[in-house]
């Protein structure tokens, strides 16, 4: 099966939230109107978890996402960006709680490590400068694969840093990308979903193989109306649209 677009679209306007309609408006090339509140974003710029907790890494995956979806200039993306800036940590990382690790923390040392390459790749993607720490930091932590400490996310988080620090084709986010690629299939939607938000903030271009191999893999796991998950379902259509626009 694949996803069928304008099936999907309408599947997540009969079912959406304001955002998550406005999103799909936006999509299907008609005018939105003024973007509305993002449910998950507190006033002050952060994003939350599932739990309702203030994130370093929601919000860097928030700021990628907001930067997919060519938002990287509005006032949410501002006060993110603003906000991650002020959580920077006395060693000028970022760090988190465990329960704001998604995946298999494999690592005790991943939950730094993930919150560090979500904020990173976030604020870069904005044309922010994160601190020479950050980088530095990431690439203590990759293994001489590409793997980076706390397995799939802070890799996909990484290697779309790395790409916006040290421009395209760097070798440390080729590592990453092709480690990322040789085990894609171990992994589902929802990782392929959040590597690709990282690699399209990045501007990681859709013929590199990486890009391309997540990308078919997520459009061919789809039902016709999408997922279940409704947001995983729009994101999808937006990644589909981001990397098939710049085919």
């Amino acid at each position: 099966m694949s996803i069928d677009t304008e099936a999907a679209l309408e599947n997540v306007l009969s079912r959406g939230d304001e955002w998550r309609c406005w999103r799909a408006l936006k999509l299907s090339g008609e005018e939105p109107g003024e973007l509305p509140v993002i449910p998950r974003q507190r006033e002050d710029g952060a994003f939350l978890d599932p739990g309702g907790i203030a994130s370093t890494a929601a919000t860097g995956v928030g700021l990628c996402h907001l930067t997919m979806i060519e938002l990287q200039r509005s006032n949410s993306a501002r006060r993110a960006g603003d906000w991650l800036e002020g959580a920077r940590t006395p060693s000028q990382a970022w760090t988190d709680v465990a329960e704001h690790v998604p995946g298999e923390l494999t690592t005790p040392g991943g939950i730094e490590v993930w919150a560090s390459a979500a904020a990173t790749c976030g604020l870069l993607s904005l044309g922010r400068d994160p601190g020479p720490r950050a980088i530095d930091l990431l690439r203590g932590e990759a293994d001489l694969e590409g793997r980076v400490t706390g397995g799939a996310y802070p890799t996909f988080a990484a290697a779309g840093a790395y790409w916006l620090a040290e421009g395209p084709k760097t070798e440390m986010a080729e590592w990453g990308l092709r480690w990322a690629r040789e085990n894609a299939e171990e992994w589902g939607p929802e990782e392929w979903a959040s590597a690709l938000v990282f690699w399209a903030a990045a501007g990681i271009p859709p013929e590199h193989l990486s890009v391309d191999t997540f990308t078919e893999l997520l459009r061919d796991a789809a039902a016709p109306e999408g997922f279940a998950d409704l947001e995983l379902t729009l994101t999808t259509l937006e990644l589909l649209d981001r990397f098939d626009a710049r085919a």
